[in-house]
């Protein structure tokens, strides 16, 4: 029924959102007015797993409740948060959970890339790191030098060069976990369709 997939959709999109709070709290300063966290691989596996809409709204809840007072992210809360330093990253995660829901859907429905192990892992990667980590910096820099008055140079030394190994290192990660957990995946997002998606003609696809 239409009410167990959306009691599902809840679910799951809770469990992803406090997964992304949990990330959050694990953090490295470096003296930087950005730390790094875990937070991009949190968002990645969101949308890999949740899709594009679920993703985002797990993401969206947390910056949402969080812009309330809630000290969900680094134990900190508050509007002044969400537009400080770090709101340009703040503000484009949840569309880099959607992005990623797309493009993991893409390359789960696409049959050349699905037919070999390695190239699905590959492209995992490339999706991962292109818009799990990579489009983040399209916002979070130009906010961070909005805020904190920093050229573009120094911008880019405090916000964006010393994160590029580990957006790295976490994107390999998550398309280690993605590929190895895709039979759970696609179980996952088939229970939160609605009865009236499930009962469709089946399109010989994983996923629709």
């Amino acid at each position: 029924m239409r009410s167990t997939s959306n009691v599902r959709n809840l679910v799951f999109i809770a469990l992803f959102a406090a997964l992304f709070i949990a990330m959050s709290s694990i953090e490295l300063r470096l003296g930087l007015p950005v730390p790094i966290t875990l937070q991009t691989l949190a968002l990645t596996l969101a949308g890999a797993f949740l899709g594009p809409r679920n993703g985002f709204f797990a993401i969206l809840i947390v910056l949402a409740l969080t812009a309330t007072g809630l000290p969900l992210l680094h134990g900190k809360g508050g509007i002044s948060y969400i537009v400080g330093a770090t709101g340009g990253f703040l503000f484009i995660f949840p569309f880099c959970a959607m992005l990623i829901g797309f493009a993991t859907r893409y390359i789960f429905n696409n049959e050349k890339l699905r037919a070999n192990r390695t190239v699905t892992f590959i492209a995992l990667f490339i999706a991962f790191e292109l818009f799990g980590s990579l489009i983040s910096y399209l916002a979070g820099v130009p906010w961070l030098m909005h805020v904190t008055g920093l050229g573009f140079q120094k911008a880019m030394a405090a916000g964006c060069y010393p994160f590029l190994l580990g957006d790295v290192i976490k994107s390999f990660a998550a398309a280690i976990i993605v590929l190895s957990l895709k039979p759970y995946i696609l179980r996952i997002q088939s229970s939160m369709k609605s009865k009236s998606l499930q009962s469709a003609p089946a399109s010989g696809r994983p996923i629709s």
